[in-house]
């Protein structure tokens, strides 16, 4: 977990408060007993970055320092509801790894993580309305939870499809990972005063970072090393999963070589993968990706500068959101 402690380095007062929220989830889950609460307890003994809870903190510290560790706490539930998508995740994707270890379905069975994933995503609402100063928030969580699983499942179905368009891969990972970031800044910025309407500009914000971010996710599995990704380099690819780079360079493949070598799914060996990922390079794939997570990004910055360059974090923000596009993990 070196990369993600590395992350906030440079940060050190956003990484002190980010430190908390790890213990105050593991204190909820102490009465948890038997296997169920081995596993919960397992899902957060390694640290991820908490980009999510960091938009929370910055968003609702923007005009003022928190008086106290209430938004730590709604900062805390969207961690909560963060690892239970994973969780899930993991399940449908049979995915035998999470951040370089076990994931818990591996771990502890299929039939844990459900509960598991379940259980967070209840333990999420319960911290959000012990803590929250306004119902609509209530009701903003509860809605939040309800796209984040519709868009869960918008790549169900184009599983190897080598005709899915660029619409269709944004509009999936709107749904996996932009709509919580969008929710982290709309309910910071909510909890730190602002009106709804500019709340909803803090929204747009976190939706165009987390657009890039996984954008920036999906060009690292083909510029990054397995061991700095901890997890396997071009595995999406072998199990029917295409992202932005390949989906951009299968647009520019009129001698069909790409098409071939991605044709042949689960029987794709070491050899063909360094082969599509020579291809996917060679034809553009990453360049067309990367432009448009600076294209996201740049959107971000200008929606920060336009609406909240008054406000003492303005900075810090700035900074997390070239960071996440310089980052090589």
């Amino acid at each position: 977990m070196v990369n993600e402690a590395k992350f906030w380095q440079d940060m050190p007062e956003v990484q002190q408060q980010l430190n908390q929220i790890n213990p105050i989830i593991q204190d909820n889950l102490a009465s948890v007993k038997g296997k169920l609460g081995e596993a919960l307890r397992y899902a957060f003994s390694a640290s991820g970055k908490k980009l999510r809870p960091a938009f929370v903190l910055e968003f609702g510290q923007l005009q003022k320092p928190a008086k106290n560790d209430r938004l730590l706490k709604i900062a805390t539930s969207v961690e909560v509801l963060h690892n239970a998508t994973l969780i899930h995740d993991d399940i449908i994707d049979e995915s035998p790894d999470r951040h370089g270890r076990e994931s818990i379905q591996a771990k502890y069975g299929k039939q844990i993580a459900v509960y598991a994933g379940d259980f967070l995503f209840a333990l999420s609402l319960r911290m959000l309305s012990n803590n929250t100063s306004k119902i609509t928030n209530l009701r903003i969580n509860g809605s939040a939870i309800q796209n984040i699983l519709a868009g869960e499942t918008e790549q169900f179905g184009n599983e190897y499809n080598m005709q899915i368009t660029k619409k269709e891969y944004l509009d999936q990972i709107r749904g996996k990972t932009a709509i919580l970031f969008g929710y982290s800044c709309f309910i910071g910025a909510l909890e730190g005063g602002f009106k709804r309407k500019v709340a909803n500009q803090a929204k747009k914000i976190g939706e165009s970072v987390g657009m890039a971010f996984q954008l920036k996710d999906d060009i690292l599995d083909y510029t990054a090393e397995s061991s700095v990704l901890n997890k396997p380099v071009l595995a999406d690819v072998v199990n029917g999963v295409y992202t932005g780079p390949l989906i951009f360079a299968l647009e520019k493949d009129p001698d069909s070589k790409l098409h071939d070598l991605v044709k042949k799914g689960k029987d794709l060996t070491t050899a063909d993968l360094k082969e599509i990922d020579h291809w996917v390079k060679d034809k553009g794939g990453i360049q067309a990706a990367e432009k448009l997570a600076t294209d996201y990004t740049n959107n971000a910055l200008e929606l920060l500068e336009k609406n909240f360059k008054q406000y003492p974090r303005y900075e810090v923000i700035k900074q997390i959101i070239d960071k996440l596009l310089a980052r090589q993990y």
